[in-house]
């Protein structure tokens, strides 16, 4: 591999232009110095989350991060860039330690799942303020969250013990690594030969749960000490059908008034029970059969595929600005969400070849009433490797969960994409941001 990249930008066009600097009322005037971990290629760049005039931005990038940095920004908005060659944290450390002489920086700022982690152990080494490790694990590890919640009165999935369950007879369960991303890592075991083929994973250091039936909701918002913002959505399908079984996945907000009410005061009760005392989170919690509600997972970071924009859409609440807000010391406000409308969203990823390249879009007429208001797609000629870089995404806006809920269902049968098998293997995803020790 080449040389770890670290370099310093020019300093910025603006260092001497003293109180003519902008007045963000989210920023101050203070220039911060702040490390960003950025493994996002198409980070939300059409808003001043992180405002180059008022602030110095050191970006730590993975190549799709890199990507981000080649495509949106000027060289005269970055004060540097560092890019890891490998997964080895102990390679970012070193790497940060000269990042640290020649640019002290005073905050630490990351937005994805896979990178909350490495930047609290980074704060901790450079005793930077913000979430430390201990703190953020509960938010990131699967085994962690429970260790947190059940002694507090949470119900949580039950953990297996292997011997007994493999003594008696067979009962569908569920493998899974205890910080695995987008289903990564999961496994349903329906069936012996299910679980037979994966029982290896759970010396390996996997999980062994209870399968608990029921329907999946996300609830999405932030918390502080003037209390909770919680918005319950429905799953169509789930997340392992989309980023497993390739299936599409919809969400559809909840406006029964006695089930969102039951689905929030069940989210007070878990983020009062983790150790954060303030961010934002996207929590997982399954309603079974019996109508008990079951804690699932939580992350300390905005939801994924279509969560933040439709959020900020049709609830008038950027998460986004909340979590970064909130990591560069802030102490962002609660505002309350649009009430009286109701948001959905859906990612399609039915593409035949994987590897492959997007080809297009083939659609049935849809109905005049059908209320998705945006759409995005990949650009035509977009190579992905993995089903989870080719995604077709809709948000959708109504009066009514009925009035989403058909509109995503229609969508679903009568949208479908269009694509090309690769001449030749797509190059395989390079090193992500992980846990730094």
């Amino acid at each position: 591999m080449g040389r770890p990249a670290v370099s310093r930008a020019a300093r910025f066009p603006c260092d001497d232009l003293g109180a003519c600097r902008s007045a963000n009322p989210r920023i101050g005037n203070r220039f911060v110095k702040i490390l960003f971990l950025c493994i996002w290629a198409d980070w939300p760049s059409n808003r001043p989350y992180l405002n180059n005039e008022e602030h110095e931005i050191w970006y730590v990038c993975n190549p799709s991060g890199l990507k981000y940095v080649k495509n949106y920004l000027a060289a005269d908005e970055i004060a540097g860039l560092t890019t890891p060659t490998s997964e080895d944290p102990r390679e970012l450390m070193q790497l940060l330690q000269g990042v640290y002489q020649q640019f002290p920086f005073e905050r630490v700022v990351a937005v994805d799942e896979r990178s909350v982690l490495p930047a609290a152990y980074i704060r901790e080494v450079f005793n930077i303020p913000g979430p430390r490790p201990a703190e953020v694990d509960a938010f990131r590890s699967k085994r962690t969250m429970k260790q947190w919640l059940a002694p507090r009165g949470v119900r949580v999935i039950r953990d297996l013990d292997q011997a007994e369950l493999e003594a008696g007879p067979f009962i569908p369960c569920v493998i899974k690594c205890p910080d695995g991303t987008a289903s990564g890592g999961v496994r349903l075991c329906h069936t012996q030969a299910e679980y037979d083929a994966h029982r290896h994973e759970i010396a390996e250091g996997s999980m062994l749960e209870e399968f608990v039936e029921g329907e999946i909701f996300h609830v999405d918002g932030a918390y502080n000490a003037e209390g909770v913002v919680a918005v319950p959505h429905l799953y169509i399908n789930t997340c392992f059908d989309h980023y497993v079984l390739g299936w599409p996945v919809g969400s559809v907000g909840v406006d029964d008034p006695v089930l969102k009410q039951r689905l929030v005061k069940f989210t007070e009760e878990i983020i009062a029970a983790l150790p954060l005392r303030e961010g934002v989170y996207h929590l997982e919690i399954i309603r079974t059969p019996k109508d008990e509600l079951v804690f699932l997972e939580i992350g300390g970071r905005v939801g994924g595929g279509e969560v933040y924009r439709n959020f900020t859409d049709v609830y008038n609440f950027d998460l986004l600005e909340f979590h970064i807000a909130s990591q560069l010391g802030q102490s962002p406000k609660l505002r309350k969400v649009r009430e009286n409308t109701v948001g959905g969203w859906l990612m399609i990823n039915s593409v035949q070849h994987v590897p492959g390249i997007f080809t297009g879009i083939r659609y049935q007429p849809l109905d005049d009433d059908n209320c998705s208001y945006s759409m995005w797609h990949p650009r035509l000629g977009h190579k992905y490797d993995l089903r989870e870089r080719m995604s077709l995404k809709y948000s959708f806006r109504a009066d009514t969960s009925a009035q989403v809920r058909k509109s995503v269902i229609e969508l679903m049968e009568k949208v479908s994409l269009e694509s090309v098998p690769q001449s030749e293997p797509a190059p395989t995803s390079a090193g992500k941001l992980e846990e730094v020790a």
